[in-house]
């Protein structure tokens, strides 16, 4: 089924962020042919200390080739950035039809990583024109999440590749701490950081999705990746409960079964509820191994396909973003 006009137009709405500085790079080893993103995951970067690397703090719009295409992304650097020591990062997926910027001025990441010292990064899915040709209206940006969504979905766009190919290039202009490398994002976005967790287990150490279900099949991750999901219980886009409704998408599971399957596989064996206010609750599987790996949910009583902010009421209190960034500080991939 697909969706009314009216909710469609939810997830097309939103606001442009302006001011930024631009760059492209040529084509470089993050540049890949296409390719099936279970093919394996690169090698994981270590590092204890930067050096050559001359970006300082601001945002900054760059291009990656991949995949014969040039794909976007923006990157807040916080003040107090040190361009020599290891910094961790936030990668944040915006939701189908939307844009980072779009992302970036809705859920305040990079006003946190300013006060929080992190780099927040906001890669661009592609959209219609990209993959139908010049002819197409433009729109329907979004991310091969595996179930969902749109053009990237059906054509099988390597959106995972385009992932390592970014951050093989943001390798190159800032000092990445690889052991606190995550990765968040809103519905679309949001399958695709369950995608990340599946796929990419070695180079991100957790994820927080928000209105986004985990759509892979097969998942293995690698290693049990620590989850955060946030989910609006009256939800009219992506149900609370599953379900099949995604325009050219798939079934997909319920918030409570998409937060269950890696619960099990980091062999979690007991529940406790971390934070209740009224109907709205966050309920954390733990017992889990190794020590460290967690699955969470916290479920918005009566919230719809919305990012939960504390200053609204509908959301009872629930503030994604910071909690995000919160729930990151205290799980570092091993």
């Amino acid at each position: 089924m697909r969706l009314p006009p009216a909710l469609l137009a939810t997830l097309l709405s939103g606001l442009v962020a302006c001011s930024s500085s631009s760059a492209t790079r040529p084509e470089g080893p993050g540049d890949e042919s296409p390719g099936p993103a279970t093919a394996g995951e690169p090698p994981v970067p270590e590092r204890a200390a930067c050096s050559g690397l001359t970006v300082g703090p601001g945002t900054h719009d760059w291009t990656v080739r991949h995949a014969g295409r040039e794909r976007q992304y923006r990157v807040h650097v916080p003040p107090g950035y040190d361009a020599t020591r290891p910094t961790p990062v936030v990668l944040a997926f915006h939701g189908f039809g939307s844009t980072g910027r779009q992302l970036e001025s809705r859920i305040q990441l990079s006003a946190l990583a300013d006060t929080e010292g992190f780099l927040a990064v906001y890669p661009q899915g592609l959209g219609a024109r990209q993959l139908s040709g010049e002819s197409a209206k433009e729109g329907g940006y979004g991310w091969n999440a595996g179930a969902c969504c749109g053009l990237p979905q059906v054509s099988g766009v390597d959106d995972v590749g385009f992932v390592d190919a970014l951050l093989a290039d943001l390798d190159t202009r800032v000092c990445v701490d690889p052991r606190r490398t995550f990765a968040t994002g809103f519905s679309n976005g949001g399958f695709f950081a369950y995608r990340l967790a599946c796929e990419r287990a070695g180079r991100f150490a957790a994820i927080v999705p928000v209105a986004g279900m985990e759509g892979v099949s097969p998942c293995a991750p690698s290693r049990p990746v620590p989850v955060l999901h946030f989910h609006g219980t009256a939800d009219p886009v992506i149900l609370y409960g599953g379900g099949e409704n995604i325009p050219f998408g798939h079934p997909y599971p319920s918030a409570e079964e998409s937060v269950l399957r890696f619960a099990r596989r980091a062999g979690c064996t007991a529940t406790r509820e971390t934070w209740r206010q009224g109907g709205s609750a966050c309920v954390e599987h733990t017992g889990c191994t190794p020590e460290g790996a967690t699955a969470t949910l916290c479920s918005a009583e009566g919230a719809g396909h919305v990012w939960p902010e504390a200053s609204t009421p509908s959301n009872t209190g629930l503030d994604a973003t910071r909690e995000a960034w919160r729930f990151f500080q205290a799980h570092p991939r091993p």
